[in-house]
């Protein structure tokens, strides 16, 4: 079965930009149903993890909405069947970062590197400077997805 690395932009999308990114919440619970219902594997990281728990005290009016939005983010992603990652060593990002140099945005590179080492057939992201690095790893939307796995 396929595994997929999924990013913090589709998290969040599945989390806490819901009800902003309205045809893109559509997208993901179908891509989260494939994998609920055994269709294909999913992974994320503590990266991930991270970078939604941040995304909710950033967007929050305060300190205490912020970590009760970020803590039912995370619940709501750890009660699926996503498979989690621990954070890279940092001989691990070393031997690896070399297969994205061409990467753009650099935040991105322990996502790619995690999917790498993790046995990833691709990326599923909303974010797309991971198609620089699609020689290495496929780079898909949540569309595709569902377009190369559903019914």
């Amino acid at each position: 079965m396929k595994q997929y690395y999924l990013d913090t932009s589709v998290l969040l999308v599945y989390t806490l930009a819901s009800g902003t990114e309205v045809g893109r919440y559509a997208d993901v619970l179908r891509l989260f149903d494939l994998i609920e219902n055994d269709r294909l594997r999913a992974i994320t990281s503590f990266y991930a993890l991270h970078e939604v728990y941040v995304f909710a005290l950033e967007n929050s009016p305060d300190f205490n909405t912020g970590t009760e939005y970020g803590k039912a983010a995370i619940s709501l992603i750890m009660n699926t069947k996503i498979q989690l990652t621990p954070l890279l060593s940092r001989i691990e990002r070393k031997i690896n970062e070399r297969f994205f140099r061409h990467l753009p945005d650099m935040s991105d590179l322990p996502h790619a590197i995690s999917a790498k080492i993790w046995g990833c057939d691709g990326i599923v992201a909303y974010d797309e400077h991971f198609r620089a690095v699609s020689d290495v790893l496929e780079y898909l939307t949540p569309e595709d997805m569902h377009d190369n796995f559903g019914d």
